[in-house]
């Protein structure tokens, strides 16, 4: 068989090629680094402005934590200072207390010897005292509803005599209430009673003031009364004067050293 041979060579064309070159890229434009440089800057310069107000931040910090423990150090102190006040001021309360309840003792006390030396005073001529006996007095309303009557701090006394006449015994009882000593609204007769016998002016004698040879009746009486709720530092001078030096001096030298105040 025969075959068909095709040359397609004849019709190329022959390019010479270039040996050892390697295809460019194609060129980039070069332009300025400033603004890249500026835009460094900037950032470099923002990161040290905020890492000057950390430091700065810190600083101020680190002073306010040492003087937050310099203030709470003083606060310990002036707590501790408070509390030995505290202790103080009670310590003064505690002693103010017990002076006053020192003092209301002392104002309290009615002396016998005042009272009786008052009592014989005040007695008239006509009015011979028997016996007078302390009692715990009348007790007083306390003005309101309700409420018990309480019974006077400084007690009460009885005073039981013979009279020669009801009118002597009512003279007395007003005699009584003047008392500086005695509380004047309680100061009352609880018994006022006539004897069945006469008087014998022989063996008893007369009363004085009285007519002769008018027979006469005794009256047996009982005037009670509270000893008055003035403090005894305010009766100083009829204390004195009745006899209760012991118990005036007390209460001056208690004055004195201002414990209390008189007038």
């Amino acid at each position: 068989m025969y075959g068909l041979d095709v040359n397609f060579l004849k019709d190329r064309e022959i390019r010479p090629v270039e040996v050892g070159s390697a295809p460019r890229a194609a060129a980039t434009p070069t332009g300025s680094r400033t603004p890249l440089f500026l835009g460094l800057l900037a950032a470099v310069a923002a990161l040290g402005l905020v890492g000057g107000y950390w430091l700065l931040l810190q600083n101020r910090m680190q002073r306010l934590e040492a003087r937050e423990t310099e203030l709470d150090s003083e606060i310990a102190e002036i707590q501790s200072q408070l509390q030995q006040i505290e202790t103080v001021q009670a310590q003064i309360e505690l002693v103010k207390q017990e002076n006053q309840a020192f003092v209301n003792v002392f104002n309290q006390i009615r002396p016998w010897s005042a009272f009786l030396k008052e009592l014989r005073d005040r007695t008239p001529a006509r009015i011979q005292i028997v016996s007078v006996t302390q009692t715990a007095g009348t007790p007083i309303p306390t003005g309101v509803e309700g409420e018990e009557a309480v019974p006077p701090v400084a007690g009460g006394v009885n005073m039981v005599g013979v009279a020669c006449s009801f009118d002597d015994v009512n003279d007395f009882m007003l005699t009584m209430q003047r008392s500086p000593l005695l509380d004047a609204t309680s100061v009352a007769i609880d018994v006022s009673q006539k004897r069945d016998e006469l008087l014998d002016p022989a063996v008893d004698g007369v009363c004085p003031d009285s007519p002769p040879n008018r027979p006469e009746v005794l009256v047996d009486f009982t005037i009670g009364g509270n000893f008055s709720d003035v403090p005894a530092a305010d009766l100083l001078d009829i204390l004195e004067r009745q006899g209760a030096v012991g118990l005036a001096t007390r209460i001056r030298a208690l004055r004195d050293s201002g414990v209390i105040e008189t007038p």
